[in-house]
């Protein structure tokens, strides 16, 4: 009988074909001598360059990879397509232009010694590493606090360094929300915590570059999925009593959510002139009073979870100066000659 893969790495691959040479590099260094421990899901999520033609022609003869095509949905949807294909005992989700640490597996192998439902790496400020039961909501929520950054000991909130066992995202059902298009790693981080039952913390380096993948690419949908995710973390949220720390995350996701729709929406529509600053000023004063974010504009306890930028902006929303932000928004664009380019 065939023994079962240890990991699944799912890699959504779109357009990366001058990436793919030093990501399948970096997937080689990090599997190390576990290629027979170790299943790659490369899928290509529609590509309309050349990466399906480069990944099959360099992985033809690497039996631990596994190339798969598919009509163009999203990365949301291309990650939840590997779940569903995947079929080691844990999972863990990479991108395609990020680099990782080499010969990992072994040391992963000593993290999940206790079969935990979550292991994080990258963990900062934590002396030791641990299996940790989370017995209790107060656990579960410090934990959430980690993510968001709020507490000394953290985690960044994208999908590196995070890794599930198979069995506990299926059982619960615990899949990427399509409709959210940023902070969708941070929604399924914290979904999954919620249901968690326990976690390995470790400190050990997985991720050696991170970087942003989305940075001056303008979405016509993040209005709508940021709305999707105001409305999937107060479902999260409703599930705890009122506490110091669960008021913490509701008003980091706030500040965060809301400043996010300023500099990578209603900013972007002003510098292309598709709505005015006065107009959109109103629109995001309905939105801070309607879903409300007003309420967490006056928290100052979080501000350095946040980028210089958002805490200007949280200051002035804390006063409703809805238009004065927006042409601060645009104004620092400028001086930064940062250009959103608005396909139609």
């Amino acid at each position: 009988m065939k023994e079962r893969k240890i990991l699944t790495v799912v890699v959504p691959i779109y357009n990366s074909e001058l990436y793919l040479e030093n990501c399948l590099s970096n997937l080689n260094k990090m599997i190390g001598d576990f290629k027979n421990s170790v299943e790659v899901l490369l899928i290509n999520d529609g590509s309309t360059d050349n990466s399906l033609q480069y990944l099959k022609c360099k992985t033809k003869d690497l039996t631990e990879y596994k190339v798969i095509d598919k009509t163009h949905t999203g990365v949301s949807d291309t990650r939840n397509y590997g779940i569903k294909n995947a079929t080691g005992k844990y999972i863990t989700f990479l991108d395609s232009d990020d680099s990782y640490k080499e010969d990992f597996i072994s040391h992963f192998l000593l993290e999940i010694k206790n079969e935990p439902d979550i292991v994080w790496n990258d963990v900062i400020n934590i002396k030791n590493n641990y299996f940790l039961e989370i017995k209790n909501d107060d656990i579960r929520l410090s934990l959430m606090e980690m993510v968001l950054g709020i507490t000394k000991q953290k985690i960044q909130e994208g999908i590196a360094s995070k890794f599930y066992k198979l069995s506990f995202l299926k059982e619960n059902e615990l899949v990427f929300n399509s409709k959210v298009v940023i902070s969708e790693d941070t929604l399924f981080i914290l979904q999954a915590l919620a249901k968690a039952q326990s976690i390995y913390l470790s400190n050990r380096q997985f991720y050696l570059v991170l970087n942003e993948h989305s940075l001056n690419r303008f979405n016509s949908k993040t209005l709508e999925g940021e709305l999707e995710y105001r409305n999937q973390v107060a479902i999260i949220l409703r599930n705890y009593k009122e506490s110091k720390i669960k008021r913490l995350i509701d008003d980091r996701t706030k500040i965060n959510g809301f400043c996010t729709l300023i500099y990578r929406y209603f900013g972007p529509l002003i510098e292309n002139k598709k709505m005015t600053v006065s107009q959109a000023a109103k629109r995001l004063k309905k939105i801070a009073k309607d879903y409300q974010y007003i309420n967490a504009f006056g928290n100052d306890k979080l501000d350095h979870t946040v980028t210089k930028r958002y805490k200007l902006f949280r200051i002035l929303l804390s006063s409703e100066k809805y238009k004065l932000v927006l042409e601060i928004d645009v104004l620092i664009d400028k001086l930064k000659r940062t250009n959103w380019n608005i396909i139609e």
